[in-house]
């Protein structure tokens, strides 16, 4: 009697979602994806005749090009290995991306965040000059005669690159001579015809996230904002896994750079469209993010910084023509890049200080931007403590089995009282996973329920208490009322991994108090950014062990404050300044050079 063959088993992860599943070997991307609750457009169900469920294999190995794949695919896509979900079949453990526009439903982003009053001062300026017609005798270039039309408002003589040349003559001859002429730093920016409105372009480049704002440099209004998932996510779910991409392909730096910069140009042609907007329109902008990504985006060297004593390569701010790296921005603008605290505490967090008016208070303060990569601030009596810990994926739902990112039908907030549940799905869709704020809840509500003990092992017998895979785990939701058709829960090694994350948080807070000398009590305001740090129930973080135990009105749920930093060294060199003034006051510490760091951090990761 022949004994069957065992069908192989792979594990897929789907980005930029985060969900991994385990499906059989010849199973479609597609059918991995409906099987991981992921809505992909397929209007064709899956004939491949639709061509809408495209897909970038990352790695792994796959079923070769269909010939439906090779009808629907254009020559491009097909060069960068673009594939259809529906004819791409799994044959090894693999990852795969999804662009934007495969998916139906999108992950919830932060773009919010404090909004203060700045006096217009953008590092751009303008003027509308009109060329009169010139004379047979004139032998004057058309640039000198611009040239002359400026001098005569009494402005400096601003520098005109051969590469604007056209763009000048050409804007000179459809406006019949009345054209406004842009420009940074004395270096010609665009020229554009008379009455244009002008934009700058501010993003806040986060690990996981990208988050762009089109902004009206002469109103300071807001004309439209976006957010994006990383594309790098899917070559590392954090900074340290990217660079060791980056160290071990030939072309690693150069591939994390390209992808950033054609999302980061998608996002700003999606504002534009929003806004009403054409690219020539947008003559600044301002990117911040830490440290690791804005080296990526600069296309500096990153090696120094996955090794100790995690050297960044450049600290000072940049200022440089966008299309050096490839931005589409107007074909003159420039990019301003605040500068960077240490290896892990980036321009990003000099932003949200920026926003928060965190280094002004003359209180004690203490400042946190919440994600894969955590930066902490604390202020106190003149002097400015900060370091970097590595909460990690886990409040953005990786490592967490049931597990993902904050997209319709993630259970975003839990509530246990004795024998019930209470449970909320973002967008109220059938629950298919659960995201960072719910999980946070899902920990606290065990620990108050005494369902488990401080070192997040069950300790009570509950009818909601199952066993699956030989481990326990708390179930929330039963698999009829699921949008996956099987419970979705927490289990012990998901509780660890939330432990870990809330530990790295709360152990840099307590090195930075034991730095200054103070304790808990004496921190007047708390400000928490991010976007897990705006959607957290701050009750069930205090009640974890994440954060001290002070009173809730010390606390400040800010957003993206360091995307409206961002906005703010926009719409003002004075902020620029004073970014640049503000690193000179900050102390960093290094945790790992902190010789009772390792028992803090065992100190922090038990739940109170």
């Amino acid at each position: 009697m022949n004994t069957p063959l065992k069908e192989m088993q792979y594990w897929i992860t789907l980005e930029p979602v985060g969900r991994r599943v385990e499906v059989s070997s010849d199973t479609s991307v597609l059918e991995a994806a409906q099987k991981a609750g992921i809505d992909l457009l397929a209007v064709c169900g899956g004939n491949g005749s639709c061509g809408m469920c495209k897909v970038l294999p990352i790695f792994g190995n796959f079923s070769s090009l269909s010939n439906s794949e090779q009808k629907q695919l254009q020559p491009t896509e097909k060069k960068t290995g673009m594939r259809l979900a529906c004819h791409t079949r799994i044959l090894s453990d693999c990852t795969v991306q999804f662009p934007p526009e495969s998916l139906s439903t999108l992950q919830r982003l932060q773009l919010e965040g404090t909004q203060n009053i700045v006096s217009l001062h953008p590092a751009v300026q303008w003027a509308e000059i009109t060329l009169t017609p010139a004379l047979q005798s004139d032998i004057k270039t058309e640039v000198e005669r611009v040239q002359e039309a400026l001098n005569k408002k009494k402005y400096l003589q601003i520098h005109i690159s051969p590469e604007l040349n056209p763009v000048l003559l050409k804007s000179l001859q459809e406006h019949k001579g009345t054209i406004s002429l842009v420009w940074n730093q004395l270096e010609l920016i665009t020229a554009l015809p008379p009455g244009r409105r002008l934009f700058g372009f501010a993003v806040d480049i986060g690990t996981t996230k990208v988050a762009g704002y089109l902004v009206d440099l002469q109103t300071s209004q807001t004309m439209a904002s976006g957010g994006i998932t990383n594309p790098q996510i899917a070559y590392g779910e954090d900074v340290i896994s990217r660079i060791k991409y980056a160290d071990e392909h030939s072309q690693g730096s150069e591939v994390l750079q390209m992808i950033l910069i054609q999302a980061i140009n998608a996002l700003l042609t999606d504002l534009c469209r929003q806004a009403g907007a054409t690219l020539d329109q947008v003559v600044d902008s301002v990117m911040v993010g830490n440290t690791v990504m804005h080296h990526l985006l600069a296309g500096l060297p990153v090696h120094s910084l996955g090794t100790a004593p995690y050297v960044a390569s450049m600290i000072r701010s940049m200022n440089f023509p966008a299309r050096e790296i490839g931005l589409t921005l107007a074909d003159g603008a420039f990019v301003y890049l605040p500068p960077n605290i240490a290896g892990f505490v980036g321009s990003d967090h000099v932003a949200m200080l920026l926003a928060t008016r965190a280094a002004k208070q003359k209180k004690t303060v203490a400042a946190l931007d919440i994600g894969t990569n955590t930066e902490i601030s604390l202020i106190h009596k003149g002097r400015h403590y900060t370091c970097s810990c590595a909460s990690g994926p886990a409040f953005e739902g990786a490592h967490i089995r049931d597990g993902l990112r904050a997209i319709p039908g993630a259970i975003e907030r839990v509530h246990l009282e004795k024998n019930s549940i209470q449970l909320q799905t973002i967008d109220g869709k059938p629950a298919i996973g659960i995201c960072g704020s719910g999980i946070l809840d899902t920990v606290a509500g065990l620990r108050k329920e005494n369902l488990i003990d401080a070192r997040g092992s069950f300790i009570k017998e509950d009818t909601r208490l199952k066993v699956r895979d030989g481990k326990y785990e708390f179930v929330l939701i039963t698999a009829q009322d699921s949008g996956l058709g099987r419970e979705i829960g927490l289990n012990r090694k998901d509780i660890n991994e939330i432990q870990l994350a809330k530990a790295a948080i709360r152990s840099g807070i307590e090195v930075l108090m034991e730095e200054a000398q103070i304790c808990a009590a004496d921190i007047n305001l708390f400000f928490v950014a991010g976007a897990f740090g705006s959607y957290l129930d701050l009750n069930n973080a205090i009640q974890i062990g994440m954060f001290p135990r002070l009173p809730l009105e010390r606390f400040r749920q800010v957003g993206n404050a360091a995307g409206a930093g961002a906005r703010e060294m926009l719409l003002s060199t004075f902020k620029r300044r004073e970014a640049e003034k503000l690193i000179e006051k900050i102390e960093y510490i290094e945790l790992t050079t902190v010789s009772n760091y390792s028992d803090i951090f065992m100190n922090a990761i038990g739940l109170e």
